[in-house]
């Protein structure tokens, strides 16, 4: 008994060394891990696809067998036809329908944006006048805008146009990815199994179940924040663009892909966006902006108290205190990278240390 307690004392002690260890040179990790990855970028993008793609095949292939009666083996193969044939329709819809509307959202406003800033200089004036202050001077702010926007339509605009071009240049790389990803998800339950064999070849049988434990708890951490977190953007992002058609407020495509794209990062991203959006709509006519930002208020509390929980809360466990922690930490370390898996990461940390302390709990009540 004691030399068990010795033993985990021990296990105990090398994990939180490596994890100070890997803090303290997590930037050179990263530029470690940045440089192997661009040597590997088609292998790894195809285990992300397979990653993201697994559940939704999972749930294809149990209805096909429950609902349809399919045998498991066209079942199989027929959930990941369907898989696929799904991100590609969505893909679709996102290329011919989101992206025009936005690139034409963005050009619309750079063509505009002088006129914002006079009304914006006006608005400030009748401000200051109002509350007795010193007037603020927009004109350095408008003759950077002046000169940027002769460049916007020669670059910026361009640049988001030539996607496709780079898309298709990097077509040779995306084929492998697609292709290794079709390969994990054909073969899941055999590599897995080859996998296990491995584990159970080379470590004992504590250390085998202690590392299972541990893998699983992060492919399932891993899985639900993507999961939860994608839906929860994707609701947010729907309800904003609703709500803004609604109000008849200017840019909603534009606003929402902002909104949603930002609301990937947990808590603080949808704040972002709507900061974000509270200042273009400031621009283009205040009063909107105070529409914009009082529905965004209420949309936010319904997304705190009604969609979070349900959609994202309850997938991840993680207290909310942990969850600021973990983008406060992993946005110092790692930028938005950080921001993203920072959250996964602490609740694979988080998981480990709550079930490692009932376990030890219940062992003292015995």
């Amino acid at each position: 008994m004691e030399n068990n307690r010795k033993r985990q004392n021990l296990t105990w002690l090398i994990g939180l060394t490596v994890f100070f260890v890997l803090v303290l040179y997590s930037r050179t990790i990263i530029q470690g891990i940045t440089g192997l990855f661009a040597l590997l970028r088609p292998f790894l993008l195809g285990v992300v696809i397979a990653f993201v793609l697994s559940q939704p095949y999972e749930l294809l292939r149990k209805a096909y067998i429950k609902r349809l009666k399919m045998k498991p083996g066209t079942a199989h193969v027929l959930a990941i036809v369907s898989a696929y044939v799904l991100v590609i329709l969505v893909v679709a819809a996102v290329v011919g329908v989101v992206i025009p509307q936005l690139i034409g959202s963005i050009r619309l406003f750079a063509e505009n944006v002088e006129y914002y800033l006079k009304n914006l200089q006006l608005e400030l004036d009748t401000l200051a006048q109002q509350l007795h202050l010193a007037e603020i001077d927009l004109s350095s702010v408008m003759n950077i805008v002046q000169a940027g926007l002769g460049r916007f339509d020669n670059a910026v605009v361009p640049k988001i146009l030539s996607v496709t071009g780079t898309m298709l240049s990097s077509l040779a790389t995306f084929a492998i990815a697609i292709a290794f990803s079709v390969y994990l998800l054909a073969g899941k339950r055999r590599i897995l199994s080859q996998m296990n064999r491995i584990l159970r070849a080379y470590l004992s049988a504590d250390i085998y179940e202690h590392v299972r434990y541990v893998l699983q708890i992060i492919v399932e951490s891993f899985q639900n924040y993507v999961v939860g977190q994608s839906i929860e953007a994707v609701i947010l992002g729907g309800l904003c663009f609703i709500g803004m058609v609604v109000l008849r407020l200017d840019y909603a495509g534009m606003v929402s892909m902002v909104v949603a794209i930002t609301a990937l990062i947990p808590i603080l991203g949808a704040y972002i966006g709507g900061a974000v959006a509270v200042v273009l709509l400031f621009m283009v006519a205040p009063m909107k902006a105070l529409i914009f930002l009082v529905f965004f208020v209420i949309l936010q509390q319904v997304e705190n108290n009604v969609i979070y929980p349900r959609v994202v809360g309850g997938r991840i466990g993680l207290p909310g205190i942990w969850v600021l922690l973990a983008i406060t930490v992993g946005g110092k370390i790692g930028g938005i990278v950080g921001m993203l898996f920072g959250v996964p990461t602490m609740t694979i940390v988080y998981t480990l240390l709550r079930n490692s302390v009932r376990a030890r709990e219940k062992r003292s009540m015995r």
